[in-house]
């Protein structure tokens, strides 16, 4: 199955947010960037055959050219699973905050029915 979704959210001071999920990228590829006026973070990989977990920041130059480029690389493994776990069972009893709450769940969830119903319009 080939799949895409192509999506462009507006938010405050009329900044945009685009996202772009595929499944015709024919290799297991992850790929969030984030632009601003001066300079680009590109995280790339999940571990495992997403490659490395990668972190490059470009930082354009007064003068322009070549952006100014640092990368750095996480090669360990992946933790993230584990500590929400760990934080999930913390949060229901009662030592910390959960990160994430039924509040961002349907704030999620409110942008997807609104993608949703502007489609069939």
């Amino acid at each position: 199955m080939e799949d895409n979704c192509f999506l462009a959210l507006t938010g405050e001071q009329n900044r945009m947010a685009w996202l772009h999920a595929s499944w015709t990228e024919w290799r297991n590829l992850f790929v969030f960037e984030i632009m601003g006026r001066d300079g680009k973070l590109t995280i790339e990989g999940l571990g495992g055959s997403y490659g490395p977990e990668r972190l490059t920041l470009h930082r354009m130059l007064p003068q322009m050219g070549p952006p100014e480029t640092t990368v750095w690389e996480y090669p360990l493994p992946d933790r993230s699973f584990a500590d929400e776990f760990e934080n999930f069972v913390a949060a229901i009893e009662g030592r910390a905050p959960a990160i994430g709450d039924i509040k961002d769940a349907y704030a999620n969830l409110t942008i997807v029915q609104t993608v949703y119903d502007r489609a069939q319009s």
